[in-house]
């Protein structure tokens, strides 16, 4: 899972780039690429769940705001982006499926 190391604020805007390679570590662009928002125990945040990405490429720029980076509480909180999908293989063919994770953090806003 990678970790992006920059942290949200929440009530703010965060914009996460994600990179896709295959196996031979070469950028890959997916034939279909869907993605979720969720918290460590798989609780879906704000709805994102099963979110279609109509033209994908070989990276994809998330804009999370609003609820999406709602901290929940006084605490730092973290969350997971799962992506995933399908691409063609250079080496297995096409209808390979990948899962990508990438976990950040949301800091809550002072005084409420």
């Amino acid at each position: 899972m990678q970790i992006i190391e920059e942290i949200a604020n929440e009530g703010s805007s965060f914009f996460p780039t994600i990179e896709f390679f295959d196996e031979l570590n070469v950028a890959m662009t997916p034939d279909t690429l869907f993605w979720d928002l969720t918290d460590l125990a798989g609780n879906i945040i704000n709805e994102r769940e099963r979110i279609e990405v109509s033209s994908p490429g070989t990276s994809l720029t998330l804009a999370l705001t609003g609820d999406d980076l709602d901290a929940m509480g006084d605490d730092v909180a973290t969350r997971i982006l799962n992506l995933y999908g399908t691409y063609t293989s250079s080496v297995h063919g096409s209808g390979m499926t990948f899962l990508f994770q990438a976990q950040f953090s949301v800091k809550p806003k002072v005084g409420g």
